[in-house]
């Protein structure tokens, strides 16, 4: 008998770890097998840990899911330390999810209300201090509005934006802080004022081909910041000037009439294509662009998003089309890489009450084949296919989770 209960445990151990690579050798003793496979799971890679999506919202609320479509939320400072504020971006990278945004009340309020949290599994986090400016010392730190992970200057590292020192909207530096593991973060003393945009606005931060752009939040087309040490020449138009450089600040769209454009956001296509998303200041017409290989922008726009959808979210599948969620409760969808658009109306019920009106942000997950959007309300889409109409997408909220989700991230982009 004692014989077929080992047996037995054999059996179960070894069908619990079938994608384990655990050496299982008939003469050792259950002791030796348990060490076996305590040692396995000890040496699991960081990308193991932690749930394929993770988005973040308003009063410091996280929201988990292995599969974008059983989702759980928790929150507040018993998970995330000293959290009573808001939560307005999340990356995923070194092992780590990062997630930004105040420690308590709103974006506004300004002096010492940096928050910056990290974890490796989604569950555990930590707060990490935010280094102050040694310029603007008076200030300390100032709320973070976004973050992202990727190589700028050959070098892997987070970078996140938040507000101006200023308090108003001339020009002022923006606050910037940049770690290359996640727990050490520097503060980027040399950028360049930018004269657009609120005090309060920020800018969105991005990574393409080995350069951090972070278009600003509020402001014109050529209130951008460009960040490539590597470089100190540049074919575009250089704003501002090369004087008042972030080591090498050398960028802006052509100043033609059609970038005359405002709140725009970049996006990074699977096939490494730049994309600029805004709203003509002339009409209010929802714009794109797609930089050629060159590095240069076309002197024309795509157009099909219609007025007052300025697209927030971006999401790019494993069938090539690129997907763009916005204002209004609309999305909208280019099969040939951004030279034409088809807008759908809505996803969901969205529309239907005042506090569910917009898609805010979204992810792709390439290990899935899934897209993600979330938004107002706690409210998130989901579609396993390549969609094209609103009934291709599942839509689900949490119970008890009801506020803006801001932001979210997939491990497998």
């Amino acid at each position: 008998m004692k014989r077929i209960v080992l047996l037995i445990s054999i059996f179960q151990i070894l069908y619990c770890n079938q994608a384990k690579e655990v050496n299982i050798d008939a003469s050792q003793s259950l002791v030796g097998l348990s060490l076996d496979l305590s040692l396995s799971e000890a040496l699991q890679p960081d990308s193991e840990l932690g749930p394929e999506f993770l988005a973040v919202g308003l009063g410091c609320i996280i929201w988990t899911s292995n599969d974008g479509v059983t989702w759980a939320a928790t929150g507040g400072s018993s998970v995330l330390p000293d959290c009573t504020g808001n939560l307005y971006s999340v990356t995923y990278g070194n092992g780590l999810y990062v997630a930004v945004g105040t420690l308590s009340a709103g974006f506004d309020s300004r002096t010492n209300n940096c928050g910056l949290w990290t974890s490796p599994d989604a569950e555990t986090w930590t707060r990490i201090p935010c280094p102050n400016s040694s310029i603007y010392s008076s200030q300390g730190n100032l709320p973070l509005r976004s973050i992202s992970y990727g190589r700028v200057g050959g070098v892997k590292k987070f970078v996140a934006a938040g507000s101006k020192f200023g308090s108003d909207s001339s020009a002022d530096q923006l606050y910037m802080i940049q770690s290359t593991n996640g727990k050490t973060w520097t503060v980027m003393q040399d950028i360049p004022y930018t004269d657009h945009g609120t005090a309060n606005g920020s800018c969105f931060v991005i990574f393409h081909n080995d350069t951090l752009y972070c278009p600003q939040e509020g402001g014109s087309y050529n209130a951008t910041l460009e960040y490539n040490p590597s470089t100190s020449t540049s074919s575009m138009s250089a704003f501002p000037s090369s004087a008042d450089s972030l080591e090498n600040l050398t960028y802006a769209p052509p100043n033609t009439s059609v970038y005359d454009m405002y709140s725009f956001q970049f996006f990074v296509s699977r096939a490494n294509s730049l994309f600029v998303f805004g709203t003509r200041e002339t009409d209010n017409i929802a714009v794109s662009s797609r930089m050629s290989t060159s590095g240069v922008w076309p002197a024309s726009v795509a157009v099909g998003f219609g007025a007052n959808n300025r697209p927030n979210g971006f999401a790019n599948d494993e069938s090539g089309n690129i997907y763009t969620f916005g204002n209004s409760c609309k999305w909208a969808y280019s099969s040939n890489q951004g030279s034409s658009w088809t807008t759908i109306n809505t996803l969901d019920a969205c529309g239907t009450s005042s506090s569910y009106e917009d898609w805010i942000f979204a992810t792709y997950s390439s290990k899935l084949n899934r897209i993600v959007a979330v938004g107002d309300a706690g409210s998130i889409g989901t579609t396993g296919v390549s969609p094209t109409l609103s009934s291709d997408w599942t839509y689900l909220k949490v119970p008890g989770a009801n506020t803006e989700i801001t932001s979210i991230v997939s491990k497998n982009k």
